[in-house]
């Protein structure tokens, strides 16, 4: 591909505001005539945004650019493509990021046909070029309720002198484990979410049962908190307070609160709270979530819908079933 790259579009545009990426990504450019600003803006969820925005760097790198605004997308053919795929697998990249990379591909290319800067043969012969197929065994961790005993208690004992931090540690990895959710959903969640209400000894309680969560493609579901979770996560309102703005916000070291000023946890920061206290990652908690309703006998289309799954077989893969546990004893207890 090195040889059909080039700058397409001028740097000094305004940035697209939706996609701000951090970790020191380029950010998309707002340019009507550039494929990569209609394709990025062509996509609901902000959180898309970001994943392709991501991708289009990972591919800019892979083919020995710093920037994807090298590329110049116009003279992109099967061939390139088909050369990015094999240098992909080389790399020993994961069959699914590599469907990932292609479908960006295709996608940033499909506007500049819309454009006019490639023709359609050009574009067909793009399009008829097929991801990776296969996956690679990945190992996923489910972690047990009493394992999940045995982390909140750490959490306890690792801020002895920070109630507040403890308070909404605990409401977190409560809400991860109690819904089962992504945690670029948990980072998002608003306390306009819940309805809250004051009882009598001044307390704020939640007065419902269920809690709204926007997720991929901003579909909109409900999920179930579950009576221990609930008192988890009032235990943290009542020292956040009800003020608008992020459920979960950062607490100082000397454990004041500033939700006014104050961003939500990201999706990295919860990320790294899973590392701090030696838990596993926040997908095999949601993973743990599947697994959990599964054991009780719930049926797989309902837990499906709670995790936001458009697919049955999706959630079939998430849940360890007793083979799987069975082969994990023999590895951990047979010596």
């Amino acid at each position: 591909m090195n040889s059909r790259l080039e700058k397409i579009i001028d740097l000094k545009q305004p940035q697209l505001p939706a996609t701000k990426i951090k970790q020191k990504l380029n950010e998309i450019y707002v340019n009507p005539k550039c494929p990569i600003f209609n394709y990025v803006n062509s996509l609901a969820a902000d959180t898309s945004k970001e994943t392709v925005t991501r991708c289009l760097q990972a591919i800019a790198k892979h083919t020995g650019y710093p920037d994807f605004y090298e590329i110049n997308w116009a003279e992109i053919t099967s061939t390139d493509l088909n050369s990015l795929i094999h240098n992909l697998k080389a790399k020993e990249l994961s069959p699914k990021t590599i469907s990932l990379y292609v479908s960006v591909v295709k996608g940033v290319c499909e506007h500049a046909y819309l454009l006019g800067q490639i023709s359609r043969l050009q574009l067909d012969g793009i399009l008829k070029v097929k991801g990776e197929t296969g996956s690679r065994i990945k190992k996923h961790q489910v972690i047990s309720r009493s394992s999940f005993q045995v982390l909140l208690e750490r959490i306890a004992s690792s801020n002895p002198t920070n109630r507040n931090k403890m308070l909404r540690d605990l409401a977190l990895f409560h809400i991860l484990i109690g819904t089962g959710l992504r945690r670029s959903e948990l980072a998002t969640i608003e306390i306009s979410s819940l309805v809250l209400e004051l009882s009598s000894e001044d307390r704020v309680t939640i007065n419902t049962q269920y809690l709204k969560i926007i997720g991929k493609g901003n579909k909109e579901r409900y999920v179930a908190i579950h009576p221990i979770t609930k008192l988890a996560l009032e235990d943290w309102l009542n020292v956040r307070g009800i003020m608008p703005g992020p459920l979960f916000v950062k607490v100082s070291h000397s454990g004041n609160i500033d939700v006014e000023n104050s961003k939500p946890l990201s999706g990295s920061a919860i990320y790294e709270l899973c590392k701090i206290y030696n838990t596993v990652a926040p997908h095999s908690l949601r993973r743990s979530y599947a697994t959990w309703l599964d054991e009780k006998g719930v049926k797989i289309s309902r837990i499906s819908k709670l995790l936001g799954h458009s697919k049955e077989v999706t959630t079939a893969m998430y849940i360890v079933d007793e083979d799987s546990k069975a082969f994990e004893d023999v590895l951990n207890n047979l010596f």
